[in-house]
């Protein structure tokens, strides 16, 4: 269903810790067939203030169709601009927080009740007749279903996904098959991403896993940090303090994940960040250069030019 405005916090509050007061994840051979009804729901509303602690939800996917919300989940808290989305796991708890002084934000936050992701994900590791066999069998690998709490740049197909769920919320009412029927496209998108964070993960040149795991985690505090604040110009030292990592550590590990320097990342962020606000506003080039970290207007002009191959004049006039 599609909410309009935020539930009550507290009757919302004991309905997820009485929902989710077992496991994160259903053990091995359990039915899939939720003990609770708990709905799929989509809070696409518009706030400019609020504070909403210490819910335990469902799997769920936080973005914005304009403006920034804070979200967090354990001890990390990320700043989630529009371009970018950030997840939290089935029964885990999460704090949203939006403080806007100027226009309202837009949220459009997807909570996966029903266990939704979980049976998407069983339904892409096995093969036809294990399915048929167990049609309600969990059978999940530990962890298999769960995303690292990480800020992630929204993907093309998971941008026409969440634009399409958009459309859908539109209508005066939608039908619930429909609607779970749309959120296919979503969920595949999230298990691409989940792959390619996997190979990621698989990039880095440590011997044990636990402390790949832990290397991946300390990269991913840097990553947060630089999609939250792409207008910022943090020095190599910053980053590698806030990934807790010796300055050349933290540059050959930030390499190995994303392909990339950190300078490299930042510039390309910038520069896929601009190009909404190029195509779909009015807003003149001097201000997207300064939205997107650029003070001035010749150095965004040379960087774009150099990684789309044409001027932002040119990109905006040839797409309108």
């Amino acid at each position: 269903m599609f909410l309009k405005e935020f539930p009550d916090y507290q009757q919302l509050k004991a309905q997820a810790d009485r929902a989710f007061q077992d496991d994160a994840v259903p053990d091995a051979g359990s039915s899939l067939k939720p003990t609770f009804d708990w709905p799929l729901v989509i809070l696409n509303t518009h706030s400019s203030h609020c504070h909403r602690p210490d819910i335990k939800g469902p799997f769920s996917l936080f973005t914005n169709i304009s403006g920034t919300s804070y979200v967090s989940a354990g001890s990390k808290k990320v700043a989630v601009p529009q371009d970018c989305f950030f997840l939290t796991n089935r029964a885990q708890y999460y704090t949203l927080d939006i403080d806007s002084k100027n226009q309202p934000v837009e949220t459009f936050n997807l909570h996966i009740g029903q266990n939704l992701w979980e049976d998407y994900i069983r339904a892409n590791i096995h093969q036809a007749p294990y399915l048929l066999d167990n049609p309600f069998s969990a059978s999940l690998a530990t962890g298999l279903s769960e995303f690292p709490n990480q800020l992630q740049r929204k993907s093309p197909a998971l941008s026409q996904a969440l634009q399409r769920l958009h459309q859908l919320g539109s209508l005066l009412k939608v039908d619930t098959l429909e609607l779970q029927e749309q959120l296919v496209p979503l969920l595949q998108a999230l298990f691409h991403q989940k792959e390619e964070l996997h190979q990621k993960l698989n990039q880095l040149v440590v011997t044990k896993a636990s402390a790949r795991a832990e290397l991946f985690r300390r990269i991913a505090l840097a990553t947060d940090y630089l999609l939250s604040y792409p207008e910022l110009n943090p020095t190599l030292e910053e980053l590698a303090q806030v990934a807790c990592l010796s300055k050349f550590h933290f540059l050959r590990a930030f390499t190995q994940v994303h392909g990339s320097t950190p300078h490299q990342f930042l510039l390309r962020h910038r520069i896929e960040r601009s190009v909404p606000l190029l195509l779909k506003t009015r807003m003149p080039i001097a201000e997207v250069a300064l939205l997107c970290g650029y003070e001035e207007i010749s150095v965004f002009s040379r960087t774009f030019r150099k990684v789309m191959g044409c001027s932002p004049a040119l990109f905006r006039q040839a797409r309108n």
